[in-house]
Parts: structure tokens; C-alpha cells; sequence
């Protein structure tokens, strides 16, 4: 699954960087907060990348990647557990600012959102095998400008992971029977974002 997902979205990003003269490329990385409300998990472990196309100055996608580690302090095992989360996603963009108004494209701030799906690699530092989903994402971005094609982002986001097996404090959800969840995340994180031969 992990190999035809990165496959189809090498193909897809090959075929859009080839296809608009007014196309511009970028990348991304970020650090910073990840947390679940249940349990109750907040940590500074959120790191995080991509490869950023622009149609337009209004639309693009992106293909990015996350890794997060949360840990409790659980009764289940009386110890600290947790999982690891590694994620690959394909994501729409859009440029909220430049929709609104299109001089603001000019601005040394503007407002982007993103939305999309993937893949997501989920570990349990307390069994061997390991949980294979698909992923939802959407969130926000303010962008200031720093210099020509040079930002610093903020981004909130909100993941969630269909058909988790494992709980954020590294449980496995099984009562009786296989016992599937809708794992839900999200990251707060500050990071650079550079646009190669930026065209305004």
C-alpha cells in the first residue's frame, strides 16, 4: 500500500511539474507541537516536510510527510508507552488571501489552506506489528514573508487516521473482538517554506 501510494503520487507530481509554464515549485519543513484529546497527550515532537506545486497564484498541492511520537503515562501498563506516527499525504492548496483579495498577493502576510489524504504508518512501542490507514488532513497556514520567496509559516492541522488499531498511549483497542478507531490528531508547528524562481 505504502509503495503504490508514493508511486501514484510521484507519477501525479511529475505530471503537474510538466504541465503549466506558470507553475512553480517549493519546499517545506516544520517542527513543533502534536496532541489527542484522548488520552490526553501534548509533546514537542512534530517534525515534518514537502514538496510544494503552485498552479496559479490562487491554487496548488503539495505532497508532505509527518512523523510524531506521543507517550503516557498509562495504568494499562505502568509505564510510559505510546506510538509512533509517520505520514505521507497528498494535499490540495489554496490561497485564501489572494481569493479574497488579489493584491494581497503582494502582502508580506497571506493566509493559505490545505486539505487532503494519504497513508499513515502507526507503531506501538509495546507490540510488534504495526498499523497500515489511510489519513484525512486539513489545516491553515499564515505565511510572512521574510524575502523574495523565503517564509515563515504556521501551520495548524488536523489528522485523522481511519481504522486505527492502537490507542495513542500504545494500547491495542481489542475487547473481545478486533475493535477499530478513528484516531484523531493535530499539529501546531512553526517552519520555513522556500518558492524556487518565485514569480511575483
Amino acid at each position: 500500500m505504502t509503495r503504490n501510494f508514493f508511486t501514484f503520487s510521484l507519477i501525479l507530481a511529475f505530471f503537474l511539474f510538466s504541465n503549466s509554464s506558470k507553475a512553480q515549485f517549493g519546499i517545506e519543513v516544520n517542527y513543533g507541537l502534536n496532541g489527542v484529546m484522548n488520552p490526553s497527550i501534548t509533546n514537542f515532537s512534530h517534525f515534518g516536510g514537502g514538496i510544494l506545486y503552485d498552479f496559479n497564484e490562487s491554487f496548488g498541492a503539495k505532497l508532505d510527510f509527518g512523523s510524531d511520537q506521543f507517550r503516557s503515562n498509562g495504568d494499562f501498563f505502568n509505564k510510559e508507552t505510546g506510538v509512533n506516527v509517520t505520514r505521507i499525504s497528498l494535499q490540495a492548496t489554496a490561497n485564501i488571501s489572494d481569493l479574497i483579495d488579489p493584491t494581497s498577493l503582494y502582502s508580506s502576510f497571506n493566509l493559505s489552506a490545505h486539505a487532503g489524504g494519504g497513508y499513515s504508518f502507526i507503531k506501538s512501542t509495546e507490540y510488534t506489528n504495526a498499523d497500515n490507514t489511510a489519513n484525512a488532513i486539513i489545516g491553515l497556514t499564515p505565511k510572512i514573508k521574510i524575502s523574495q520567496g523565503l517564509y515563515f509559516a504556521i501551520d495548524t492541522s488536523v489528522i485523522i487516521n481511519l481504522s486505527q488499531h492502537y490507542g495513542f498511549d500504545g494500547q491495542f483497542t481489542y475487547q473481545g473482538y478486533p475493535n477499530s478507531i478513528t484516531g484523531i490528531m493535530y499539529n501546531v508547528t512553526g517552519g520555513i517554506i522556500y518558492k524556487f524562481d518565485e514569480y511575483y
